[in-house]
Protein backbone atom coordinates (compact mmCIF):
# COMPACT_ATOMS: atom_id res chain seq x y z
CA UNK A 1 0.00 0.00 0.00
CA UNK A 2 2.75 2.43 0.89
CA UNK A 3 4.49 1.93 -2.46
CA UNK A 4 1.34 2.75 -4.45
CA UNK A 5 0.59 5.72 -2.22
CA UNK A 6 4.17 6.93 -2.75
CA UNK A 7 3.85 6.61 -6.53
CA UNK A 8 0.63 8.61 -6.60
CA UNK A 9 2.02 11.23 -4.18
CA UNK A 10 4.11 12.58 -7.06
CA UNK A 11 0.98 13.47 -9.07
CA UNK A 12 -1.78 13.87 -6.47
CA UNK A 13 -2.05 16.01 -3.35
CA UNK A 14 -3.85 13.07 -1.70
CA UNK A 15 -6.20 15.28 0.26
CA UNK A 16 -9.84 14.21 0.58
CA UNK A 17 -9.16 10.54 -0.22
CA UNK A 18 -12.09 8.16 0.09
CA UNK A 19 -11.82 5.30 2.58
CA UNK A 20 -12.09 1.81 1.09
CA UNK A 21 -11.62 -1.43 2.97
CA UNK A 22 -10.37 0.27 6.11
CA UNK A 23 -7.68 2.35 4.36
CA UNK A 24 -7.63 5.62 2.46
CA UNK A 25 -7.25 5.37 -1.30
CA UNK A 26 -3.87 6.59 -2.63
CA UNK A 27 -5.54 9.32 -4.73
CA UNK A 28 -7.93 12.14 -3.92
CA UNK A 29 -11.55 12.12 -5.04
CA UNK A 30 -10.90 14.18 -8.18
CA UNK A 31 -7.90 12.08 -9.24
CA UNK A 32 -9.87 8.89 -8.62
CA UNK A 33 -12.54 10.25 -10.96
CA UNK A 34 -9.92 11.34 -13.50
CA UNK A 35 -8.33 7.91 -13.71
CA UNK A 36 -11.57 5.92 -13.59
CA UNK A 37 -13.07 8.23 -16.24
CA UNK A 38 -10.04 7.74 -18.47
CA UNK A 39 -10.17 3.96 -17.95
CA UNK A 40 -13.88 3.74 -18.73
CA UNK A 41 -13.49 5.92 -21.81
CA UNK A 42 -10.51 3.88 -23.05
CA UNK A 43 -12.53 0.70 -22.60
CA UNK A 44 -15.50 2.26 -24.45
CA UNK A 45 -13.27 3.44 -27.32
CA UNK A 46 -11.68 -0.01 -27.62
CA UNK A 47 -14.96 -1.95 -27.36
CA UNK A 48 -16.80 0.15 -29.94
CA UNK A 49 -13.87 0.75 -32.31
CA UNK A 50 -14.64 4.44 -32.05
CA UNK A 51 -10.96 5.21 -31.53
CA UNK A 52 -10.49 4.69 -35.30
CA UNK A 53 -12.74 7.63 -36.13
CA UNK A 54 -10.40 10.35 -34.91
CA UNK A 55 -11.61 13.65 -33.53
CA UNK A 56 -15.23 13.96 -32.42
CA UNK A 57 -17.83 16.00 -34.23
CA UNK A 58 -18.56 19.67 -33.53
CA UNK A 59 -21.59 18.90 -31.31
CA UNK A 60 -19.48 16.63 -29.10
CA UNK A 61 -16.78 19.30 -28.94
CA UNK A 62 -19.26 21.90 -27.68
CA UNK A 63 -20.61 19.57 -25.00
CA UNK A 64 -17.07 18.64 -23.93
CA UNK A 65 -16.14 22.31 -23.55
CA UNK A 66 -19.19 22.80 -21.33
CA UNK A 67 -18.31 19.69 -19.30
CA UNK A 68 -14.72 20.85 -18.82
CA UNK A 69 -15.93 24.29 -17.75
CA UNK A 70 -18.23 22.66 -15.18
CA UNK A 71 -15.33 20.52 -13.94
CA UNK A 72 -13.11 23.60 -13.74
CA UNK A 73 -15.68 25.52 -11.70
CA UNK A 74 -16.04 22.47 -9.46
CA UNK A 75 -12.28 22.44 -9.01
CA UNK A 76 -12.40 26.10 -8.07
CA UNK A 77 -15.05 25.23 -5.44
CA UNK A 78 -17.68 27.35 -7.21
CA UNK A 79 -20.12 24.45 -6.90
CA UNK A 80 -20.37 21.04 -5.27
CA UNK A 81 -18.09 20.34 -2.36
CA UNK A 82 -19.38 16.80 -1.88
CA UNK A 83 -17.34 13.70 -2.63
CA UNK A 84 -19.67 12.82 -5.49
CA UNK A 85 -19.21 16.27 -7.06
CA UNK A 86 -15.42 15.99 -6.83
CA UNK A 87 -15.49 12.52 -8.37
CA UNK A 88 -17.80 13.84 -11.13
CA UNK A 89 -15.33 16.61 -11.98
CA UNK A 90 -12.59 14.01 -12.31
CA UNK A 91 -14.72 11.57 -14.31
CA UNK A 92 -15.69 14.27 -16.79
CA UNK A 93 -12.11 15.45 -17.18
CA UNK A 94 -10.76 11.92 -17.61
CA UNK A 95 -13.40 11.16 -20.22
CA UNK A 96 -12.78 14.28 -22.28
CA UNK A 97 -8.99 14.10 -22.07
CA UNK A 98 -8.88 10.44 -23.10
CA UNK A 99 -11.28 10.94 -25.99
CA UNK A 100 -9.40 13.94 -27.33
CA UNK A 101 -5.90 12.48 -26.85
CA UNK A 102 -6.84 9.33 -28.75
CA UNK A 103 -8.87 11.22 -31.35
CA UNK A 104 -6.10 13.75 -31.85
CA UNK A 105 -3.46 11.04 -32.24
CA UNK A 106 -5.55 9.26 -34.89
CA UNK A 107 -6.28 12.54 -36.65
CA UNK A 108 -2.58 13.49 -36.74
CA UNK A 109 -1.57 10.02 -37.88
CA UNK A 110 -3.97 10.23 -40.80
CA UNK A 111 -2.72 13.72 -41.58
CA UNK A 112 0.87 12.49 -41.76
CA UNK A 113 -0.03 9.87 -44.36
CA UNK A 114 -0.97 10.37 -47.97
CA UNK A 115 -3.67 12.87 -48.77
CA UNK A 116 -6.12 10.17 -49.89
CA UNK A 117 -6.78 8.89 -46.37
CA UNK A 118 -9.54 10.92 -44.77
CA UNK A 119 -10.92 10.78 -41.27
CA UNK A 120 -13.86 8.42 -40.79
CA UNK A 121 -17.01 10.39 -39.99
CA UNK A 122 -18.69 9.97 -36.63
CA UNK A 123 -21.98 8.12 -36.98
CA UNK A 124 -25.11 9.35 -35.20
CA UNK A 125 -24.91 6.57 -32.60
CA UNK A 126 -21.28 7.52 -31.88
CA UNK A 127 -22.30 11.13 -31.30
CA UNK A 128 -25.21 10.09 -29.07
CA UNK A 129 -22.96 7.85 -26.98
CA UNK A 130 -20.38 10.61 -26.60
CA UNK A 131 -23.08 13.14 -25.69
CA UNK A 132 -24.65 10.76 -23.15
CA UNK A 133 -21.33 9.87 -21.50
CA UNK A 134 -21.12 12.98 -19.26
CA UNK A 135 -24.63 12.26 -17.93
CA UNK A 136 -23.79 8.61 -17.29
CA UNK A 137 -20.53 9.57 -15.61
CA UNK A 138 -22.38 12.07 -13.42
CA UNK A 139 -24.69 9.26 -12.31
CA UNK A 140 -21.70 7.02 -11.66
CA UNK A 141 -20.11 9.76 -9.55
CA UNK A 142 -23.10 9.69 -7.23
CA UNK A 143 -22.59 5.95 -6.71
CA UNK A 144 -18.80 5.92 -6.24
CA UNK A 145 -18.70 7.01 -2.57
CA UNK A 146 -21.18 4.25 -1.75
CA UNK A 147 -19.28 1.71 -3.86
CA UNK A 148 -16.15 1.84 -1.72
CA UNK A 149 -17.15 -1.62 -0.46
CA UNK A 150 -15.40 -2.99 -3.55
CA UNK A 151 -12.24 -2.48 -1.54
CA UNK A 152 -8.96 -0.67 -1.58
CA UNK A 153 -7.31 -2.97 -4.12
CA UNK A 154 -10.13 -2.74 -6.67
CA UNK A 155 -10.23 1.07 -6.63
CA UNK A 156 -6.44 1.35 -6.57
CA UNK A 157 -6.17 -1.05 -9.52
CA UNK A 158 -8.73 1.04 -11.43
CA UNK A 159 -6.76 4.21 -10.65
CA UNK A 160 -3.47 2.60 -11.74
CA UNK A 161 -4.99 1.26 -14.97
CA UNK A 162 -6.57 4.63 -15.71
CA UNK A 163 -3.29 6.46 -15.07
CA UNK A 164 -1.50 3.98 -17.37
CA UNK A 165 -4.16 4.47 -20.06
CA UNK A 166 -3.77 8.26 -19.85
CA UNK A 167 0.01 7.94 -19.99
CA UNK A 168 -0.21 5.68 -23.04
CA UNK A 169 -2.71 7.95 -24.80
CA UNK A 170 -0.53 10.98 -24.08
CA UNK A 171 2.57 9.21 -25.39
CA UNK A 172 0.73 8.13 -28.56
CA UNK A 173 -0.50 11.69 -29.09
CA UNK A 174 3.05 13.04 -28.69
CA UNK A 175 4.45 10.50 -31.15
CA UNK A 176 1.66 11.27 -33.63
CA UNK A 177 2.36 14.99 -33.28
CA UNK A 178 6.10 14.45 -33.80
CA UNK A 179 5.53 12.31 -36.89
CA UNK A 180 3.10 14.88 -38.25
CA UNK A 181 5.49 17.78 -37.66
CA UNK A 182 8.52 15.94 -39.02
CA UNK A 183 6.83 14.59 -42.14
CA UNK A 184 8.12 15.76 -45.49
CA UNK A 185 6.01 18.47 -47.06
CA UNK A 186 3.66 17.57 -49.91
CA UNK A 187 5.97 19.28 -52.40
CA UNK A 188 8.96 17.25 -51.27
CA UNK A 189 6.96 14.01 -51.64
CA UNK A 190 5.94 14.90 -55.18
CA UNK A 191 9.54 15.66 -56.29
CA UNK A 192 10.83 12.48 -54.61
CA UNK A 193 8.15 10.25 -56.22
Amino acid sequence: MDTVTGIFSAICGQGHCLPAGGALLPVCQRCLGLYVGALLTAAWLAATGLWRRGLPSWSVFVVHVAVLLAAMFGGLHAWGGSAAAKVACGLWTGHVVMLWLVGGAVHLRRGSRRAGEAQLPWRMRDKLQALAAPLLLGGLAAAVPRAMALGWWAWTAAALLGAAALLLAGALALVAAAVYLLRPSAGARETAG
